[in-house]
């Protein structure tokens, strides 16, 4: 058995064993003052590593929500803006299309005018009928309503595309919560390592 263990060691260089033991040696005061510091060290670098998990998950319960306090995760606020805004939008629409529909029967809606028609008689002017006749009450009023109708449809499409980028933004939010999570868990978990390897 010893001769199997020798075989293995057939390119052993003593001369480098020795340089090693006599540097080991010389630097047994710094060696030995490492090793007195290292619990601390490790129990330092256990307790920062544990406060960087404690952090993530705190971040994470923002992103995430927190059932305890009843706080809803930034998704699911998203997600409510997302909805307000799609019945903001949907609101807009149907009064862009009244307007348009109201723009229509204003311009159908005549008012009648009277127009006095005159001769003249021994050097007067005296009415000698009435010309009656119609008039619009508002001039061009389905355009103007229809052109405010096309600018409020525009706002309309661009609540939309705000909704679902919200609701992009909400899914992005929860898939890093969770990824942040995963890192405090997983970051407490170490230091709580490192700091056993001290006890």
């Amino acid at each position: 058995m010893l001769g199997k263990i020798l075989d293995n060691f057939d390119d052993f260089d003593a001369e480098k064993v020795m340089k090693v033991v006599n540097m080991v040696w010389e630097n047994r005061e710094r060696f030995m003052e490492i090793i007195e510091k290292l619990p601390q060290m490790l129990q330092d670098t256990g307790e920062s590593i544990d406060a960087a998990g404690e952090s993530a998950l705190a971040a994470s319960s923002l992103l995430l929500g927190d059932k305890k306090t009843q706080t809803p995760s930034a998704g699911a606020i998203s997600e409510m803006a997302a909805d307000a805004l799609e019945r903001c939008q949907a609101e807009i629409a149907n009064a862009a299309r009244i307007m348009e529909k109201f723009g229509v029967e204003i311009d159908d809606v005549k008012i009648p005018s009277f127009k006095p028609e005159y001769k003249e008689v021994m050097g007067f002017n005296v009415i000698t009928g009435v010309d009656i006749g119609e008039n619009q009450m508002i001039d061009n009023a389905a355009d103007r309503l229809k052109d405010g109708s096309g600018r409020m449809e525009e706002i309309s499409k661009d609540l939309k595309n705000v909704a679902k980028y919200l609701r992009q933004l909400g899914g992005t939010l929860t898939n890093a919560g969770e990824g942040l999570d995963n890192v405090g868990h997983k970051l407490k978990e170490s230091g709580g390592t490192l700091r056993s390897m001290i006890n």
